[in-house]
């Protein structure tokens, strides 16, 4: 199924001031018109395409019996078109739950007002995440706003392989069989392994219809991923590179596209594309259904994502995993694998919330074992079951749900689908077992190759985000540009590579570099 899918500071009588402006309305001027019944109010994406109303799930209604705490929900659609009107309105609900602020609307808003600090709240009232946060302190520094204070709670997950936190590379496991080949293992192994896929008839059936790299048009980044993993430019994890960053031989934070490094990887997959290996569609023409259909087909040899399901139940189980890819000298792979906090806007309280505390209180549950398992698996007995080895099974209503194990899971409880909930997931072995799958299996050792370093996404100032907008916005659009130009053989990249450095540098490269590692040293400091 597709679905798309970062220190504690602050003054306890500025948190207690906000946080009794908050009560009666936060300095506004206006007062709330909700009533305290003793419920909460949370406001929440509307996914009933594919899922019952909250007030009708069975998971919500389990919990209000444990918390006694009844949520009055109300659910939005087309959150992305609708943000600014809500945020604006005189009165605004209790929380924010599992809809998505970025960290400068966090930051923003936060300044404002409409968002109450938390670390105050955190430590007298969420235990859970206080222990999440004392185990791994990167929790604590990246939901950490520049001016100290935590606007609002994380997604996390412990297992660096989970919660599709980690990219890999999957190749059809019939054509390496027949072709007598192993999964590659370095970016040599790659060519060679994908050349054949394309050239050797691997399908048997007497037609030139193999494709080597292939994917639905535009998800080109997991390939790319990879490949700046074994060019040595993930060196402080996926999000990093992501947000186009990297640590350089010095530790110092440097900019990907305009390393040398970053050459060499263009070099790399313009090569595999003159030859044919990747998809000719890669950047244009094949939609995401056509690429599954094709994959039932037998025509797909490799793509890349966080997971085999990705391309479709039918053609899923015919594929094995890599996740290293080294250098050509077969040293330098990292797991291409993200920061624990995969969200930092999974449930934001608001200037309106007449009982923080109980929203607090009431949240942190799903950051401990019993609410991990609440979320995601349910109750024993009626929604799953636990097997003699102790491994948990969703019972037959869900595993044989028509639309397949996860959305039958989706029927029952909350945290399976979609992602960014405010709790702390399950490792991806016991998901795989609980939708009735056996658990991938990894012969590269991908827990003992993880990144030095793996950084978030940055927490802006307001002032930094103001110059970071419009200079990330053009040196993006620049660089898909130059992807495509330099991947496809248009540009040469020799001759042309100054002139596209010089490019970086008048949209404002120095400016961006300056700004993130003020960002960065920031983030390091205790």
């Amino acid at each position: 199924m597709k679905k798309w899918k970062t220190i504690l500071v602050g003054s306890a009588v500025a948190s207690a001031t906000l946080l009794s402006l908050a009560a009666c309305g936060g300095g506004t001027g206006e007062s709330s018109e909700k009533k305290d019944d003793g419920s909460i109010s949370l406001m929440a994406p509307d996914m009933t395409d594919v899922h019952p109303k909250r007030e009708d799930l069975w998971m919500w209604d389990e919990y209000e019996k444990i918390s006694g705490v009844k949520v009055n929900w109300e659910e939005v659609k087309d959150w992305g078109d609708k943000k600014q009107l809500i945020i604006s309105k005189k009165t605004l609900p209790d929380a924010f739950y599992n809809l998505g602020f970025s960290n400068e609307e966090l930051v923003k808003y936060g300044e404002q007002g409409l968002f109450i600090p938390l670390e105050d709240l955190i430590k007298e009232h969420a235990p859970n995440l206080v222990k999440l946060m004392e185990e791994d302190p990167t929790i604590e520094k990246a939901i950490t706003s520049p001016d100290g204070h935590i606007y609002s709670l994380p997604y996390t997950c412990s297992d660096p392989m989970g919660g599709g936190r980690a990219f890999k590379m999957y190749f059809n496991k019939a054509w390496l069989e027949k072709l007598g080949l192993e999964a590659p293992t370095n970016t040599t192994e790659l060519e060679e392994v994908l050349e054949a896929f394309v050239t050797k008839d691997p399908n048997g059936n007497g037609k030139a219809d193999e494709q080597g790299y292939y994917m639905d048009s535009g998800q080109f980044g997991p390939l790319e991923l990879m490949v700046k993993s074994a060019f040595g430019l993930n060196s402080a994890g996926r999000t990093a590179m992501e947000n186009n960053y990297y640590l350089d031989e010095n530790g110092e934070l440097q900019f990907v596209f305009s390393s040398d490094n970053m050459k060499e990887v263009w070099k790399y997959e313009a090569n595999l594309y003159k030859k044919g290996l990747i998809a000719k569609t890669a950047f244009a023409g094949v939609d995401y259904d056509k690429w599954v259909a094709d994959a039932s087909k037998d025509t797909v040899g490799m793509f890349s994502w966080v997971g085999r399901d990705f391309i479709g139940a039918e053609a899923m189980n015919n594929y094995v995993p890599t996740t290293i890819l080294n250098g050509p000298d077969g040293t330098g792979g990292t797991l291409v694998t993200q920061s624990s906090v995969m969200g930092t806007s999974s449930f934001t309280i608001t200037k309106d919330a007449a009982d923080p505390a109980k929203l607090i209180e009431w949240v942190d549950y799903f950051y401990g074992p019993e609410g991990t398992e609440l979320g995601f698996f349910g109750k024993e007995g009626e929604t799953y079951e636990v097997k003699e080895n102790g491994d948990k099974v969703y019972v037959d209503k869900i595993l044989n749900y028509a639309k397949g194990s996860q959305l039958g899971a989706f029927q029952f409880v909350d945290n399976v689908y979609g992602g960014f909930y405010p709790y702390n997931e399950p490792t991806e072995r016991e998901k795989e077992i609980a939708y009735g799958r056996t658990p991938e299996e990894y012969t590269d050792a991908p827990l003992e190759n993880l990144p030095e370093v793996v950084l978030p996404t940055f927490m802006s100032t307001s002032e930094e985000s103001a110059e970071l907008s419009t200079i990330t916005t053009d040196m993006n659009k620049y660089i898909e540009q130059a992807r495509v130009q330099f991947v496809t053989g248009k540009w040469d990249i020799d001759e042309k590579w100054d002139e596209y450095l010089a490019q970086l540098k008048n949209i404002g490269l120095d400016k961006w570099v300056e700004i993130r590692q003020a960002q960065y040293a920031r983030y390091m400091e205790e």
